[in-house]
């Protein structure tokens, strides 16, 4: 069967023809990059938050409420590679209850083999689904951990969903997420004690320079989820916040690209051998690293 031509691909695809469209963010995803026809800047969220916080049910309904207001919304679920076996947990998309299929397009990524790091592949991905007429693209991470880092800093907004234990909130702020977060989402509003967590979770978050506004929402009943929207579409530039996400995404390209190079496995080895110190590899990995 001959290849389709790229060009073919992408006017199918801003025909609405999803195969087509499938198969262009396949090559993206790989590492071919995508240059957009026009000028129009990517409207990207992006959500994070810890497992079983309500991530996924949120997002369901965020993409359920933009929808009915005429919006075409993508949303691309980065999921974790193992760093040992390399697999990745695929998302469901069987926990989408509330969207509507013709006005939501939803993908699985796995964060694993993305040339120049998964930031850059995004931003390509991402692209490309502008350009193919989606309004509102929708980044979601597994959790709140470094690796999701650099996934979340591609986004121009960032929403962290939070649940009734402060604890979540708390590993975001380890993780260095919190200081990126645009806007706090508190979930399970319909559960007893939600109004002291909300007041809890906005006076810890004022003691930061910069503090994200706090919203209380319910994805079950989907209480809040018209606010939360309001809030997200009222946000504006933080050039902060952007110097920030701009540094974390350069060390992703910059440490995608070191990984990728052969002497990395060898030297990876080599330490955990105790042929040669951790600093005389990362000497070796410098140098070699300076030739390209």
């Amino acid at each position: 069967m001959a290849m389709m031509p790229i060009g073919e691909l992408l006017r199918n695809a801003k025909s609405g023809d999803r195969r087509s469209l499938a198969r262009l963010l396949t090559k993206v995803e790989q590492g071919e990059p995508f240059e957009a026809e026009t000028k129009q800047s990517p409207w990207i969220l992006g959500v994070t938050g810890a497992p079983g916080v309500g991530k996924s049910t949120m997002i369901d309904r965020l993409a359920s409420k933009w929808s009915q207001h005429g919006w075409k919304v993508a949303i691309l679920a980065v999921d974790p590679s193992s760093p040992i076996s390399g697999g990745a947990l695929l998302g469901d998309r069987a926990r989408m209850a509330y969207t509507n299929s013709e006005d939501v397009y939803f993908r699985s990524i796995s964060s694993k083999g993305h040339q120049g790091g998964i930031s850059t592949g995004l931003g390509h991905m991402a692209a490309l689904l502008t350009e193919c007429g989606w309004d509102r693209i929708i980044i979601e991470t597994v959790g709140v951990g470094q690796g999701e880092y650099a996934v979340i800093s591609v986004a121009d907004r960032i929403l962290l969903v939070d649940g009734p234990d402060r604890g979540d909130t708390l590993q975001a702020e380890k993780a260095g997420i919190l200081e990126l977060a645009d806007v706090v989402a508190c979930n399970k509003s319909d559960l007893p004690g939600s109004a002291q967590a909300v007041q809890s979770l906005e006076e810890g978050l004022s003691l930061s320079s910069d503090p994200p506004d706090v919203v209380s929402v319910s994805s079950l009943t989907g209480d809040g989820i018209e606010a939360l929207i309001e809030v997200i579409e009222a946000l504006k530039p933080n050039n902060k916040k952007n110097k920030l996400k701009s540094r974390i995404i350069l060390d992703s390209i910059i440490m995608s690209r070191i990984r990728s190079l052969p002497v990395y496995g060898n030297v990876v080895e080599d330490i955990t051998s105790k042929k040669i110190a951790p600093m005389e590899g990362a000497k070796i990995v410098e140098g070699e690293y300076g030739r390209f």
